[in-house]
């Protein structure tokens, strides 16, 4: 028996939560899988808790306060809390496509040296020609099994994972550690980057598919770039191997030639200048011990 624990951390939510929930609780599983549903919440002043209470009521529920929320101890709570030995953590803002979410997911991780799958993200109906390439360029329609042997050919893309919707077992989860707890953000690909490091295996399920994507303006964008920034450079131990930033110049090109190709002429000067402040917000986050904390918070979309 398979039971798969969907662990999901939320903050006003309810835009997403009853679709989410609803499409969870319909998945088509095999016989042989059971479902179990947490959240941990970080006291949204929305209507989260009251839809999930009043809709789900099987649907298990915690409450921490919004200043204790960590992208990777908060997690490691949601695992400590769950009975399965699969543990599916989403986003709240990830919808399922459709009902097969789940099961494909625990399909790939069935070789033994597989300890992580994620899923592939479809942008949303609202989304902008430059996050649609941008997703399609980070989730393409082929499927990619990722290990040791990957580095040389694709860098850090070798180490690239989602918390968007990605499955753990369970065992392996915690032999190797759990997620590295008082990071800013990437907590996913540090866990996968120490899997290939531990000669196990990391999986791309392009069947496994969610809706998700944003439509970041400037402003956010150098917010986000700067605290992938800093987190590249706290983790330098195990992503020195590999430059984030040729995969950056890689995916320049390409999208380059995509507004070329879709003649959106118009949006070259504002790419350009978007990837421009990303690459600024980036190398600003590598050297951010020299900021003062008032600064780097004013810098930052996540530090509190």
């Amino acid at each position: 028996m398979n039971k798969i624990s969907v662990l999901i951390p939320t903050y006003n939510a309810e835009q997403y939560i009853y679709d989410l929930l609803t499409r969870l609780y319909n998945q088509d599983l095999r016989n042989n899988q059971e479902l179990e549903i947490i959240i941990v919440d970080s006291a949204s002043k929305d209507r989260t808790i009251s839809i999930i209470e009043e809709k789900f009521p099987e649907t298990i529920v915690k409450s921490i306060n919004n200043q204790d929320f960590d992208h990777g101890g908060t997690r490691n709570y949601l695992a400590s809390l769950a009975k399965g030995n699969i543990l599916l953590f989403m986003t709240q803002d990830a919808i399922p496509c459709d009902n097969q979410l789940i099961s494909k997911l625990v399909d790939s991780l069935g070789d033994e040296e597989v300890v992580v799958s994620y899923a592939r993200q479809i942008p949303r109906e609202d989304a902008n020609l430059l996050e649609k390439f941008a997703r399609s360029f980070n989730y393409p329609e082929v499927s990619i099994v990722k290990s040791k042997d990957s580095i040389e050919k694709m860098g850090v893309k070798a180490f690239f994972n989602s918390n968007v919707c990605s499955a753990y077992k369970r065992d392996w989860f915690l032999q190797l550690g759990k997620f590295p707890t008082k990071v800013i953000l990437n907590e996913d690909m540090i866990f996968a980057a120490k899997s290939i490091f531990s000669n196990k295996k990391v999986y791309y399920c392009a069947e496994a598919k969610v809706f998700h994507s944003h439509n970041y303006g400037l402003i956010q964008q150098f917010k986000r770039y700067f605290d992938i920034g800093m987190a590249f450079e706290e983790t330098k131990y195990l992503l020195e191997h590999v430059s984030n930033e040729k995969e950056g110049i890689k995916m320049i090109k390409k999208q380059m030639s995509y507004l070329i190709e879709n003649r959106k002429y118009h949006l070259i000067i504002y790419a350009l200048i978007e990837s421009g402040i990303k690459l600024i917000a980036y190398r600003l986050g590598k050297i951010h011990k020299i900021f003062p904390y008032k600064l780097k918070k004013k810098l930052s979309a996540y530090m509190k």
